[in-house]
């Protein structure tokens, strides 16, 4: 399994102006160590084919994969125009994910009732049109399930994987659950369905491991499943990010590699400061949330 990070647990740097893509990556690698990066709509600031490059190459040059691209798709009351609107945004940042050679495209579902069974259906089926269309073939594209949400339990997985024939993924969200003891079974029976695992973190010990979440137990479902996708750390805390992800890294390093040793990873960035750049505009594509 590779470690990654998804920009939005950086969040309140981003909207301090403190960080953009490019001094996040930074920080990921230098400062976390991490194998991969997913990036969160919120955080690009633009579509602009130079500018994905620009991020692109960037990755390459620290060495890090972008494995996710992660969008919101927002249905709205379910009108024809909603949907067709929706799929279109499925199908930009498609092009996206493209550019940046991200494997995964995730995408969180906005709508009126989402979990109506008639509005899933809509959702599950308009989501699999635009994939059949097949002209990003290698990109698989997933939902996260989110309590309330489209997809919140077994069963949903079970009808989502029915309805498109398996072509709409799982991004598995081990915390996104009113009950934080849901996660454990619902792992069990949805990791094979998953393309990516968000491994949430709510309040951390100073070792970097959960109060809320057994990781140890999370640990013993995902290996004995056998999954080898990216563990993409989601921190849902108002703590800072900057402190705090390097040591949930280390932590998940450690505790993945059974007895290895690691050297803690340093809390803050090169120089003892927090990287600082040009506040950036904030995107306005479609499924800017």
């Amino acid at each position: 399994m590779k470690i990654g990070c998804i920009s939005w647990s950086h969040r309140k740097g981003f909207q301090e102006g403190k960080m953009d893509v490019f001094t996040w990556m930074e920080h990921c690698k230098k400062d976390c160590g991490l194998d991969g990066v997913e990036l969160w709509n919120n955080h690009f600031d633009s579509l602009d084919q130079i500018y994905l490059k620009k991020i692109r190459q960037k990755a390459e040059e620290l060495s890090l994969s972008i494995y996710s691209v992660a969008t919101k798709c927002i249905f709205g009351d379910f009108s024809e125009e909603e949907i067709r609107c929706a799929k279109q945004v499925m199908r930009d940042w498609l092009e996206a994910a493209d550019q940046l050679d991200a494997p995964v495209m995730r995408i969180s579902v906005a709508g009126k009732e989402l979990h109506d069974p008639i509005h899933q259906e809509q959702v599950f089926t308009s989501l699999a049109e635009v994939v059949r269309e097949g002209i990003y073939p290698k990109i698989q594209v997933g939902i996260e399930n989110q309590e309330p949400g489209v997809v919140q339990n077994i069963a949903d997985v079970k009808k989502m994987t029915e309805i498109t024939g398996g072509c709409i993924k799982l991004i598995l969200d081990n915390g996104s659950f009113l009950q934080k003891d849901d996660s454990y079974e619902f792992m069990k029976q949805t990791l094979p369905e998953a393309a990516v695992v968000h491994t949430k973190f709510f309040r951390i010990r100073a070792d970097g491991s959960d109060e809320m979440l057994d990781y140890e137990k999370i640990r013993d479902i995902l290996e004995a499943s056998d999954y080898d996708g990216y563990l993409s750390i989601e921190y849902d805390s108002q703590e800072p990010a900057v402190r705090d992800v390097p040591k949930i890294a280390t932590y998940l390093k450690k505790l993945f590699a059974r007895g290895q040793t690691f050297p803690d990873s340093e809390v803050s960035l090169a120089g003892g400061k927090e990287p600082v750049c040009v506040k950036h505009t904030k995107c306005g594509t479609p499924g800017r949330e």
